[in-house]
């Protein structure tokens, strides 16, 4: 085996997919809400996307203990506002951020927000980006990236009818990320690190469901051969994963 140098993150289907959106929101002030399974590199192509759209590009990851004050703030923080305190500070904040963003698209920026897993999103902050959206259309382009779930949440009448009709502002931006494809996605890995092994490549296509868990079954292996100059082989990949063998 030539020397491991790292994993590289090669041009996916779904990474294309998901930059053309992201390049659409920006340039275009589009909503956009994008649903892709776990596993298919969500969070790593939007953090390229941020690194190569730096400028006005606020991406906020709402993990399941994320509330709306700590969105607010959040977005408040990457605007450069002061934040906002006090008996009123959720309207206060949404009237900075909202005037904030406003400057920007005045003055020619394209200001974009990006809510990554936004399947965690409580329903005061799915309602919270409904007020959002709405105090800012034409002037910011809003992302929402999630599961399947997300779409579950904002159909759920029962939670308030601010829930649809946030749904109905981004139905026409919906877009659903190509499913993975084992047989096809995984070849340009397997091309570019272990193109002289098909029975590693059939047994990772056998275990491996999207790229995160191609990632955590290939990577460490291929730094472990590299560390011990051991050569890489299917037998020694199941004896390092203690995967045993079937025959």
């Amino acid at each position: 085996m030539s020397k491991y140098n790292g994993w590289k993150n090669l041009p996916t289907l779904q990474f294309k997919e998901i930059i053309s959106e992201l390049e659409a929101a920006k340039d275009e002030q589009k909503n956009v809400m994008l649903i892709a399974d776990t596993g298919l590199g969500k969070t790593n192509t939007i953090d390229l996307f941020k690194t190569k759209r730096n400028r006005h590009t606020y991406v906020v990851t709402l993990g399941d203990t994320y509330n709306l004050m700590a969105l607010l703030i959040d977005v408040q923080e990457m605007l450069g506002v002061k934040i906002s305190r006090g008996k009123n500070e959720k309207h206060g904040a949404f009237k900075k951020i909202a005037e904030r963003l406003k400057e920007f698209a005045d003055a020619g920026d394209k200001p974009v927000i990006i809510l990554d897993e936004a399947e965690n999103a409580k329903m005061p902050t799915l309602k919270a980006i409904k007020q959002l959206y709405d105090a800012i259309k034409g002037k910011c382009g809003i992302v929402l990236i999630g599961t399947e779930q997300l779409i579950f949440n904002l159909n759920k009448k029962s939670n308030g009818q601010s829930i649809p009709q946030l749904r109905r502002r981004f139905k026409a931006g919906t877009r659903y990320i190509s499913p993975f494809n084992k047989q096809k996605d995984m070849r340009p890995f397997f091309n570019e690190f272990i193109p002289d092994q098909p029975d590693l490549q059939d047994l990772l296509i056998e275990l491996c469901d999207n790229y995160g868990e191609l990632n955590d079954y290939l990577d460490p292996f291929l730094r472990y051969c590299d560390r011990t100059g051991k050569p890489v082989s299917a037998d020694l990949f199941r004896a390092y994963h203690k995967i045993p063998n079937r025959k």
